[in-house]
């Protein structure tokens, strides 16, 4: 079975790092406003504070519990360009502070995703993004796979294209909403979607019990190139 991913550099690692957590504040935000819609808020009742007992010397417990700090709200990424089933999108990215101020980056990458049509809670993202040298040439590309909540861990995630396998990668962690694989895709792999017309990305729910998600890949060749050109 081949290897397709390896150990990836700090600079592209701190770059993807920042989308997976850009694009996962934009999922949960997405999640909490339609919760929200139809609904009104209801008033709670007035409760006694929670005594706090603090460690150290004795004081007094504070009045009211201290509310914690709002999360900050993320920029819209802006899709350059469709092709079929994939997209090219960029994001100002917040990658670091300089005399107190946040620095953003813009970056590119190339998403997209696809749901298993009997099981709607069964889906597949995935996302590349080009790194690139201080002159601006790619060197390689970061991919992160994503997957739902309660796939067996230990299998990771396979990938076919056409019918053949390809690899099958491990899950390196999940969150409140997905679990992910990332990690530098070789060209190899990146050859074999480009010349193919079906991936299929297989999780699973236990040894064994296959969830196969099947995605396009018309566009894909277009798409890569597109963002390799940003």
């Amino acid at each position: 079975m081949l290897q397709v991913f390896t150990q990836a550099g700090k600079a592209a690692l701190t770059i993807a790092a920042a989308i997976m957590l850009a694009s996962t504040g934009h999922m949960l935000s997405a999640q909490a406003q339609q919760a929200g819609q139809g609904k009104t808020q209801a008033k709670q009742p007035d409760r006694a504070p929670v005594p706090v007992t603090p460690f150290g010397p004795r004081r007094k417990p504070p009045r009211t519990i201290p509310q914690q700090p709002q999360a900050a709200k993320l920029p819209k990424p802006e899709i350059i360009s469709t092709h079929g089933a994939w997209r090219v999108v960029c994001e100002k990215l917040p990658v670091g502070k300089k005399d107190g101020k946040v620095v953003t980056q813009k970056v590119c990458y190339v998403s997209a995703s696809a749901t298993d049509p009997k099981r709607k809670n069964v889906f597949v993202i995935i996302n590349i993004l080009p790194v690139k040298d201080k002159k601006g040439k790619v060197k390689g590309h970061m991919v992160n796979l994503r997957a739902p909540l309660g796939v067996f861990l230990p299998t990771g995630i396979a990938l076919e294209v056409d019918g053949k396998a390809v690899t099958r990668v491990p899950f390196s962690r999940c969150n409140q909403i997905f679990c992910e694989s990332t990690g530098q895709a070789r060209k190899e792999t990146l050859a074999k979607l480009k010349k193919g017309k079906k991936a299929k990305f297989i999780m699973y729910a236990a040894p064994g019990v296959g969830l196969p998600v099947e995605l396009d890949l018309k566009g894909f060749s277009a798409a890569l190139k597109k963002v390799d050109s940003l």
